[in-house]
Parts: C-alpha cells; sequence; structure tokens
C-alpha cells in the first residue's frame, strides 16, 4: 500500500527508494524481481502496486537450532558470507541497507541467502540524518543517539554483528526495552564509548546519559569473558579454534565508535571466513563488486522531491517495467 497522505514526505520516500533498489540492483545475494503492476490507470488514482519477486521458503528468523546441529560453524560461516556479499554489493554504491534484521534476510531450500527490503536504503551522505530506522534490537549506536555521524554505510556493520552474534548463540544480542536502555546494554558489554562518540550528540542528548555514569562500565580485558563458548549454540561451541576466530570478528564489528569499525571488505577478509571465500577467489583477495556507472549515477538519490512528484515518479517506474517485463509473457532474465 503507498502511503495515504501527501503531506508527509517520508513514507514516499522509503517507497520510492524500495522500489529503486528492487528495479535497479542486480546481484546474487539481493532478491530478483520479475515485474511490477498496479491496477491504478494514472497517479492520481495509484494508492498500490504490487512486485512480483523469486519465491524464497522463508527467512533467517525461521532457521532452527537443527540447521547449526546438523552443519556446525561451516553453516553460520555460509549464511553470513552470503548476507555480507549482498552488503558488499551496496556498499560498494555507497548504499547502506539501514535495517538489516533477520526477517530481511532471505532464504530458500537450497540453502541461498538474499536481502530484501531497501525502504530504508540512503546514499551515505554525511549532510543527511534519519534516526528511526531498524529494529531497535540491531540499531548502530550512532542511530540510537542520533549523532550527527550516522550516515554511513557502517551503520551495517553492527546490524551485521547482530546478527552473526544470533546466528552464533540462537538468541538476541541486545535486547533493550527502549531505546536509552538498549544503549546501556551495549555499553555493558562493550565498555563506555568515548569522548568523540559523545561530541557527536547534541547537548540535550549527551547531557542526559552521562547522568546515568557510564563510565563505571570498561571494555573487557579478553572478550572470552563477555561470550564465553558456553553461549555458542549446540555443536558450535565444541569447536574451540572455530570459536576464537568468530568472537575475534564479532568484537571487530560490535565496536560503539563507528569509525572504529571493520568495514565490508575486512569483514569479509577475515580468517573466520576463509574457508568461505578460499573456495571462489584464487587469491586471498576477495573483489570488490564493480557496479555498471548507470546503477551508480541512478542511486545519487533526489532528497527535494515532493511526494506529488514521487508518486508520479514511481507511477511510471512501475508501468515502464511492467511493460517491459510483462510476466503473462516473459520474465526478466
Amino acid at each position: 500500500m503507498l502511503p495515504d497522505s501527501l503531506h508527509d514526505r517520508q513514507p514516499w520516500r522509503r517507497a520510492q527508494r524500495e522500489l529503486n533498489c528492487m528495479l535497479n540492483i542486480e546481484d546474487d545475494n539481493v532478491v530478483k524481481m520479475y515485474s511490477t503492476f498496479t491496477p491504478a490507470e494514472n497517479p492520481l488514482k495509484m494508492t498500490e502496486f504490487y512486485i512480483v519477486r523469486e519465491y524464497m521458503h522463508g527467512t533467517m528468523k525461521n532457521l532452527s537450532a537443527s540447521t547449526f546441529n546438523e552443519g556446525g560453524h561451516r553453516t553460520v560461516k555460509s549464511i553470513f558470507f552470503d548476507i555480507c556479499r549482498g552488503v558488499q554489493y551496496l556498499h560498494a554504491m555507497r548504499i547502506s541497507h539501514r535495517d538489516l534484521k533477520p526477517e530481511n534476510i532471505l532464504m530458500n531450500q537450497e540453502g541461498d541467502v538474499k536481502l530484501c527490503d531497501f525502504g530504508h536504503s540512503n546514499k551515505e551522505d554525511p549532510t543527511s540524518n534519519t534516526p528511526y530506522i531498524v529494529q531497535r534490537f540491531y540499531r548502530a549506536p550512532e542511530i540510537i543517539c542520533e549523532t550527527t555521524d550516522n550516515n554511513k554505510t557502517n551503520v551495517d556493520i553492527w546490524s551485521l554483528g547482530c546478527i552473526l552474534a544470533e546466528l552464533l548463540t540462537g538468541h538476541v544480542l541486545f535486547r533493550g526495552k527502549d531505546h536509552i536502555d538498549q544503549f546501556i546494554l551495549m555499553v555493558q558489554f562493550l565498555g563506555n564509548a568515548g569522548p568523540s562518540f559523545y561530541s557527536q550528540m547534541n547537548e540535550h542528548a549527551r547531557n542526559f546519559l552521562l547522568r546515568y555514569n557510564l563510565d563505571q562500565y570498561q571494555a573487557p580485558i579478553n572478550f572470552y569473558s563477555r561470550f564465553p563458548d558456553t553461549v555458542f549454540q549446540g555443536v558450535l561451541q565444541f569447536e574451540p579454534k572455530e570459536c576464537d576466530m568468530s568472537r575475534d570478528l564479532l568484537f571487530r564489528m560490535l565496536v560503539i565508535n563507528p569509525d572504529d569499525r571493520l568495514n565490508i571488505q575486512m569483514v569479509l577478509s577475515h580468517p573466520y571466513l576463509r574457508e568461505i571465500w578460499g573456495e571462489i577467489v584464487a587469491e586471498d583477495v576477495i573483489p570488490e563488486p564493480q557496479p555498471p556507472n548507470e546503477l551508480l549515477r541512478f542511486f545519487d538519490f533526489q532528497p527535494y522531491s515532493s511526494p506529488l512528484d514521487m508518486r508520479e515518479e514511481i507511477f511510471q517506474k512501475i508501468k515502464n517495467f511492467g511493460n517491459q517485463y510483462n510476466i503473462m509473457n516473459e520474465s526478466k532474465n
């Protein structure tokens, strides 16, 4: 369904982003769209549109513990690597997904993994600020705290770290009751953020958080104390070397200061994932995707379109794509 009102830009912006991403991103780890259609005859009458996309059996949220008991760390690596490859493609265009969570990671019975739901995706732009995105449990600290540095691709790295922790343990890592509790849980687990992080908050938010005496929480001397082998689910805990490597990767991603996190290329190249990427690359270098120039130009989003203009654009793109890829006659190759 499309938004009812033309007074609020944000719902129209999300619809525009979702459609733009689905129409133009082509990657093995991003869900594929076959056609679009709307019953409306003109933009003014359009209240909804439909997307026909490839069928996937479920989401990462549907995974059972037996999945990992059968495959061990190899299964975790394979799933997580494919998730990261989809994110790598987006980041090559300086696009952050901004809503990574298990419900937005689709899987089928063949083990294929694909990203979906691009309503919050955005071009990396230091002048843009969109604070309330991502289900709270997977939301990066800079988004929780509404810092001035929350529109970079490394917001996805934090979400990926939370997803990896969930794959390893079978449980949500940070389950805060509200956004303040969410941030405090992060600090208790990782240690307090440095002054540079707090300096990017507005004064009211900074003073509010300082009342909680967060300096009492220090970074752990070793991360085993925070994330021991015993928290790994099923047979995963019985592979101590793999536990060590996955723990190292996890704590290089879950860093409160976004500038100190690994980037997606570093995540993919980490020794924990070597078993997977070693099978697909000839050298110890994972190639970065090279999206076509026209696709790169396309994602220079126009931030000041009115809702009326966005509805017109959405209508035209739906009609054009639907006519080009009419599933009654032919499908997208």
